[in-house]
């Protein structure tokens, strides 16, 4: 079984959420069926969006999808698995590129007392051990008349799906709860929390039940990934995130193209990589089986180590 090092304010914030949920006597219980929204926020994501809707198939009894601003095919994506959902499809438009709005947003339109923040690349194992089915049933058998904040366990790729970034193997947040009015997402820092009232007990899962397709995404995604906080910063002075990297291009990097900052930025950010061994890590979900079969791109190694990948061999 894989083991997730949590931080030090991670497991802090665990302890004294059991003491902190005895407040949940004088607390009323949540009136929301007891069933699970799961709300997406997703912009450009066509690659990946209709594997991860319907890997959601045994698990979700609706899904909220708030599209925000995608220009490639990710809604014509949606629209070809439509019929093949099992659960209520809500999707809307966001165009806020503030994203505690496009979550926020979503979380309103959710009606169910679970609610899991699902990502547009996430893929749920749908047989075997790990199959989401199991998660459902963990989640509904729990006491309806508390409060929780679940953190689940996921292996996140980079660069590649055959790959994962060295240290930063598995990831773990607060990706499901129970509805609460209170409920709200902030910023904080560079990113965004759910702010939860202090009395939500937090619970650890150590099963794997979905995987995070992460960094391994075509060249434009790894670019508009690593300037995308920095160019919200910037938002009054460029109108578009385009607009905001051929700036930083010309007054940071010598008017250096973008397809060769994205390769200097993954090479900086992403590496060192190390195999994705299903020995550690598990099979991968059947909904990713055709792509594993023909990857768009893989990882190119140097003196046997990750070096660059297949996609920027113009750009190396």
């Amino acid at each position: 079984m894989l083991k997730h090092k949590y931080s030090k304010k991670q497991n802090l914030r665990y302890f004294l959420s059991f003491p902190a949920s005895l407040f949940q006597l004088f607390v009323a219980e949540s009136k929301r069926k007891n069933g699970i929204s799961v709300m997406v926020r997703v912009r450009d994501e066509e690659d990946w969006i209709a594997g991860s809707l319907l890997s959601l198939n045994e698990f979700a009894d609706e899904v909220v999808v708030v599209n925000n601003n995608s220009a490639d095919h990710t809604l014509d994506e949606i629209e070809k698995v439509k019929k093949q959902l099992k659960y209520k499809l809500i999707v809307e438009n966001e165009t806020s590129d503030d994203i505690c709005q496009v979550s926020n947003r979503a979380l309103s339109l959710t009606s169910c007392r679970w609610i899991f923040r699902w990502d547009s690349d996430f893929i749920a194992y749908t047989s075997g051990e790990r199959n989401i089915k199991n998660l459902r049933e963990f989640l509904l058998a729990l006491n309806p008349k508390k409060y929780y904040l679940i953190y689940p366990l996921t292996v996140s790729f980079a660069g590649d799906i055959f790959h994962v970034k060295t240290g930063k193997e598995t990831n773990s947040e607060g990706y499901i709860h129970i509805w609460h009015r209170c409920l709200k997402y902030v910023k904080k820092g560079k990113f965004e929390i759910l702010k939860v009232p202090f009395y939500f007990k937090i619970k650890r899962l150590k099963e794997i039940y979905f995987v995070h397709i992460g960094s391994a995404k075509p060249l434009h995604k790894l670019l508009y990934r690593f300037f995308w906080l920095f160019w919200l910063k910037n938002i009054v002075d460029f109108p578009t995130i385009d607009d905001f990297i051929a700036h930083i291009s010309h007054e940071k990097w010598h008017d250096l193209e973008p397809g060769k900052i994205a390769v200097a930025k993954f090479k900086e950010l992403i590496l060192p990589l190390r195999k994705f061994e299903k020995s550690e890590f598990g099979d991968y979900p059947g909904m990713m089986m055709k792509a594993v079969k023909k990857p768009k791109f893989t990882i190119i190694y140097k003196d046997g180590k990750p070096f660059s990948r297949s996609d920027f061999v113009e750009f190396d």
